[in-house]
């Protein structure tokens, strides 16, 4: 029974990754149906072609991160409705993403015909140096951002199905990078979005379960009044220090407007009715996210009224809590919200991190040596198309 109940939460999960590398194969056929003259331009931005709604949906799902769904909620369980209060500065990240650097970035990106981030800062100050900087720091801080990304997904996958964290992670590695490097960003942005809609649905079955599970929302707030009192101060009887709400503040709400994996979905966007929609559709999926998740961890104290040692840490909290309150067949369809999460963030970063070492090292490099690079004549050609492929291949191994 137990070995039934493992393959039914590992089902729902391995359908909807077969789906996904499904997008990036479909996206592949498009392309080549189409027969665009700019390979380049179409596998890194998509041809600035994103409408208002996949435009939202990309940048929500890569902004929001594994820790969204599992470090976020679990210190919501220990800390209380402070950690609500700090995390919503977060619902205004993609407005401010979008609404500062969209338009922007993407009037620069066609003033120089810019393909990347790093693309824009080499023409507008003239300066490989810097271009080579801002490559490299990408690349690098990426490679530790993915790292985590990947072990905090492959974490809740050997908990909540009991397969192994090795199998998660290559899972997670085999699906991210064939879809990513089969379709481009094009499969990323449908991909993106796909996520974005299953993490909604895992929050709101999580939401419901719990509720059910804890006997319905006034029995879970009378016991977190009666044992956890502190958990209904701002200030969580100093467990939240104001110091901690003004860094963090800083630094999941302002700061984050600058992420390279954001802003060059300011690149890729249609038109600017497609950026305002964005605007307004990311703010409201965000804000729905980043609060409903976060509420689910208070709530999970109906479900799990341990303490925080007994479950192996605050990454343990919503594995555990999912485990706890959903039946097997739910369970499936409820942790493919946060590993979506996961999955998103990772592909978000990986093709920028590769554009950043094709596109702005190595094709410069071949460019300024005289030798032949993609353009607007030749980036159609096949053997470009495959050569561009392998390496991206090579990147992700």
């Amino acid at each position: 029974m137990q070995n039934e109940g493992n393959l039914l939460s590992l089902l729902p999960l391995l359908c909807f990754m077969t789906f996904m590398i499904g997008i990036g194969f479909y996206v592949r056929h498009q392309q080549e149906q189409g027969g665009s003259k700019n390979f380049v331009q179409q596998y890194f931005i998509g041809n600035h072609d994103l409408g208002g709604f996949v435009l939202a949906m990309t940048t929500v799902a890569t902004y929001s991160s594994v820790s969204s769904f599992v470090g976020g909620p679990g210190m919501a369980w220990k800390i209380g409705f402070g950690w609500i209060y700090m995390a919503v500065v977060q619902v205004t990240a993609i407005f401010l993403v979008l609404g500062i650097f969209g338009k922007r970035v993407a009037l620069l990106s066609r003033k120089f015909n810019a393909v990347t981030v790093v693309d824009i800062i080499r023409e507008r100050f003239r300066s490989d140096f810097l271009a080579g900087m801002a490559a490299f720091i990408i690349v690098l801080f990426f490679c530790g951002t993915m790292t985590a990304q990947f072990v905090g997904g492959a974490k809740l996958f050997a908990t909540v199905t009991g397969y192994s964290y090795e199998m998660g992670l290559l899972l997670f590695g085999l699906v991210v990078v064939v879809y990513t490097t089969v379709g481009g960003f094009r499969a990323v942005a449908l991909t993106d979005t796909c996520c974005a809609i299953m993490m909604m649905i895992g929050i709101v079955l999580l939401f419901s379960c719990v509720l059910d599970a804890g006997g319905g929302y006034t029995a879970i707030m009378e016991n977190i009044h009666a044992n956890h009192p502190e958990m209904l101060e701002p200030l969580s009887a100093g467990n939240m220090p104001i110091g901690l709400y003004l860094t963090q503040w800083l630094l999941v709400g302002i700061f984050t407007i600058a992420l390279p994996q954001s802003v060059v979905r300011g690149i890729s966007y249609k038109d600017t009715k497609s950026l305002h929609r964005a605007m307004v559709i990311g703010t409201v999926v965000v804000g729905f996210m980043n609060i409903g998740v976060n509420f689910t961890g208070i709530l999970a104290h109906g479900v799990l009224t341990g303490s925080l040692e007994s479950y192996g840490g605050v990454d343990y909290i919503i594995p555990k809590t999912i485990v706890a309150s959903m039946p097997s067949y739910l369970v499936g369809f409820a942790i493919i919200g946060p590993l979506a999460a996961s999955v998103s963030t990772i592909s978000g970063l990986l093709i920028v991190a590769s554009s950043a070492i094709l596109k702005d090292v190595y094709l410069h490099q071949k460019k300024k040596a005289g030798e032949s690079v993609p353009d607007k004549n030749s980036a159609s050609c096949p053997c470009w198309r495959r050569r561009l492929s392998e390496r991206l291949c090579s990147l992700s191994r």
